[in-house]
C-alpha cells in the first residue's frame, strides 16, 4: 500500500503507520460521502477525453467552476481538438474565453500548450506526469487531474482543499509547517486503484462545501472519527462556534435598530433592559435569553428575531462566497 509513498524514509514511522491504520476508512468515507454529495459539472461526465480534462484545466485557472461551465461546451464544439486549437488565432479563442475573463491570457496559454503539443508529441497528450509536466502550462495539478479524469490512470489529485483535508486528518502526526511534498505522499499513497476518479472528486469537494479554511462542518464530515483536528478540537470549534452565534445576532439586532433610526438608550428605554446589556449584545459578547430577544423585537417593532433562522442566513451568505 505504501510503494507509491515517495517520501515515506522522511515521515518516520508514526505517520506510516497512521496513514496505514486509516487509509480503508479514509477511501470508504470518501466514496461514501461522494455518492451522495458530488458536484456536477460537465467535465466530470464520464467518459471525458484527455483532451476535454485538459481544456477544462485551462478554464478553471482563475476562474470559478460556475463561469467555466458556461463555456466549456461551447469551446469544445468550436475546437473539439487540439488540431483545431492549432489552427485557430487568438483573437478566436479569446473570444470564447471572454465570458470567463483574462481571455487574452487563456487564448496565449492554451495556444501555446497545442503548439507544443503537436510540434513536440505528434498532438499526443502524454500519459506519463514527468511528460505532461513539461508541457506549457500544465502544472503538477493539472497534470495529475489529466491522468486521473482522462485517462483513467490511478493518480492522486491534491489541490489546496486536499492538502487542508490530510494536513487536519493526521495532525497529530504532522509537523506544522508540512512540505508540500509530503501532503502529496501521503495522497499517492492512499488513492485507490479502483474509483479513483470518484475519490478524488469526493476530496476535492469535501474540502470546499465541509472541510473549509474556515467555519469547517466537522460535525458533518464523513472523516470525523479519523480526523484528528476534529478530535483535538471539539471543546475550542464549540466555543467558537458559540461566540461566532453571538456575534451574529448583535450584529442583527445592531442593523435593525440602525435602520429603524433608534438609539441606544430609546431601544434600553422601551425593551426594559440596561443599555450596558444592549452594548453587550450588539458587541457579541453575551448572547441574549429568548425572553430577551423577544423584548428587542418588541421595542423594534418587528415580529421576532429568530436566532436560528438569522444565523442560518448568514452562514449560507458566507458558505457562497466561499464557493
Amino acid at each position: 500500500m505504501l510503494k507509491n509513498l515517495a517520501v515515506k524514509v522522511e515521515f518516520g514511522t508514526s505517520l506510516i503507520d497512521a496513514v496505514r491504520n486509516k487509509r480503508e476508512r479514509i477511501i470508504s468515507g470518501i466514496l461514501k460521502w461522494g455518492h451522495k454529495h458530488l458536484r456536477e459539472y460537465p467535465w466530470r461526465s464520464h467518459g471525458r477525453t484527455p483532451y476535454e480534462v485538459l481544456v477544462a484545466e485551462v478554464l478553471l485557472k482563475r476562474t470559478t467552476s460556475t463561469a467555466a461551465a458556461r463555456v466549456y461546451e461551447d469551446f469544445l464544439r468550436r475546437f473539439p481538438s487540439l488540431q483545431d486549437i492549432f489552427d485557430a488565432n487568438e483573437r478566436d479563442l479569446a473570444k470564447v474565453f471572454s465570458k470567463v475573463g483574462l481571455q487574452w491570457q487563456k487564448a496565449k496559454a492554451i495556444k501555446s500548450l497545442a503548439y507544443y503539443l503537436s510540434e513536440a508529441k505528434s498532438g499526443n497528450i502524454p500519459t506519463d506526469l514527468e511528460q505532461l509536466l513539461i508541457v506549457p502550462g500544465i502544472g503538477d495539478y493539472s497534470a495529475r487531474a489529466v491522468l486521473s479524469f482522462g485517462f483513467g490512470i490511478p493518480t492522486a489529485v491534491v489541490d489546496a482543499n486536499v492538502e487542508r483535508i490530510l494536513s487536519r486528518v493526521f495532525q497529530n502526526v504532522l509537523p506544522h509547517r508540512c512540505p508540500q511534498r509530503w501532503l502529496q505522499g501521503i495522497a499517492d499513497s492512499l488513492v485507490p486503484i479502483e474509483s479513483h476518479r470518484e475519490y478524488n472528486f469526493g476530496l476535492l469537494d469535501l474540502g470546499a462545501l465541509v472541510c473549509r479554511y474556515i467555519n469547517p462542518q466537522c460535525e458533518e464530515c464523513t472523516l470525523h472519527l479519523v480526523c484528528d483536528f476534529n478530535n483535538l478540537n471539539k471543546g475550542r470549534l464549540i466555543r467558537e462556534q458559540s461566540d461566532k452565534h453571538q456575534t451574529v445576532i448583535g450584529m442583527e439586532i445592531r442593523r435593525l435598530r440602525k435602520e429603524k433610526g433608534i438609539g441606544l438608550a430609546k431601544l434600553a428605554q422601551s425593551s426594559g433592559l440596561s443599555k450596558l446589556t444592549i452594548i453587550r449584545i450588539e458587541s457579541g459578547r453575551t448572547s441574549p435569553k429568548p425572553a430577551t430577544l423577544r423584548k428587542i423585537a418588541i421595542a423594534l417593532e418587528v415580529d421576532t428575531i429568530n436566532q436560528d433562522r438569522v444565523i442560518n442566513s448568514h452562514m449560507a451568505a458566507r458558505n457562497d462566497n466561499i464557493k
